[in-house]
């Protein structure tokens, strides 16, 4: 089993508090994740603080760029695999990301991984006000249909007409390293499952939905003529690791990050708890020996429950050494 690791670029004010992590600390932590054995690194997308996002308004949170923040950290690290975790697509010029990505899979030597979604409502209307009415759906399928024009091996121009994006022989070079790019994209409703079939990119779902997102997305590899064991699964969840139930649990429900995830997940502090890695070394590890043996090839800790940067830190090295080389062994 794969582990990934999420960088606090772009957490402060909802996911963590503010003046959570500078540059340095953002880079000290992917050099100390590839140190501790992860296989990648993901970083957030989120450009614009949002009233609906509720942030505190006196304070200011710092959101560095996905692609500049992966761009450095290629430059700070040796092996661990870079994940655009994920781009959000409707706020996305294509052939500028494009660009973005071809030159951090060379500049890296071929570690980056591409995840695509639809980001939040708030923010693409306020980046886009404009286009506040569009279905964002379509902006992600053209957006994605384009990179994969744009993306591929050869040297020829490519146009594309579609309803929202359009380009006229465009031809950028150099393409990314790997041939295929790994992509991904993220699956919190049933409708990125036809999009993840058609492209063959591979759904980053959540732990607790993961049964019910597979189930949904067997007839769809039928129809498309695909098999689910050409996919890698992924599954996702926060994490907080501690020495007993209750302190993880308690840790959990009062962090900035929790208060977040109950609003804009709609749901309370059992549920939360029980649908996370939340627990002993013991119980977290049962839980991914259950994914594991499920078939699920790896796991993101998409959010480290930990308010400070020196608490992350703890957290990212408790997990590595007393959580995965349980799975391991199992």
């Amino acid at each position: 089993m794969k582990y990934d690791i999420c960088l606090p670029n772009a957490m402060e004010g909802f996911l963590a508090p503010t003046g959570y992590a500078n540059p340095e600390q953002i880079s000290n932590f992917a050099v100390e994740a590839e140190r501790l054995g992860y296989n990648a690194l993901w970083a957030f997308d989120f450009i614009n603080p949002t009233p609906d996002m509720g942030l505190p308004a006196d304070q200011t949170s710092n959101w560095y760029e996905l692609m500049t923040t992966l761009a450095y950290t290629a430059a700070v690290t040796q092996q661990i695999r870079l994940v655009a975790g994920v781009a959000v697509l409707p706020n996305r010029d294509p052939i500028i990301l494009a660009k973005q990505v071809a030159t951090v899979d060379q500049f890296s030597g071929g570690r980056l991984d591409l995840g695509v979604g639809l980001g939040l409502r708030p923010e693409f209307k306020s980046l886009h006000p404009r286009q506040a009415g569009v279905y964002r759906g379509e902006l992600v399928d053209e957006t994605l249909e384009a990179l994969q024009l744009l993306l591929r091996p050869g040297n020829q121009p490519v146009s594309y007409a579609g309803k929202h994006v359009a380009f006229d022989n465009v031809n950028l070079n150099p393409k990314p390293r790997q041939d295929p790019l790994p992509m991904m994209t993220a699956a919190e409703t049933p409708a990125p499952l036809t999009r993840a079939a058609r492209w063959g990119i591979s759904p980053i779902i959540h732990a607790a939905s993961l049964d019910e997102r597979l189930a949904q997305f067997q007839p769809i590899l039928d129809k498309a003529g695909k098999r689910l064991d050409e996919f890698e699964r992924i599954a996702w969840a926060d994490m907080r690791v501690d020495d007993d139930f209750d302190t993880a649990a308690k840790h959990y429900i009062d962090s900035v990050m929790t208060q977040f995830a109950k609003k804009f997940r709609d749901q309370n502090d059992d549920t939360v708890v029980r649908n996370n890695w939340i627990g002993t070394p013991d119980q977290i590890a049962e839980q991914l020996i259950s994914l594991k043996r499920s078939g699920v090839e790896r796991v993101v800790v998409m959010h480290t429950v930990a308010d400070t940067m020196a608490e992350m830190l703890e957290q990212t090295q408790r997990f590595a050494e007393d959580v995965m080389p349980t799975v391991e062994a199992a």
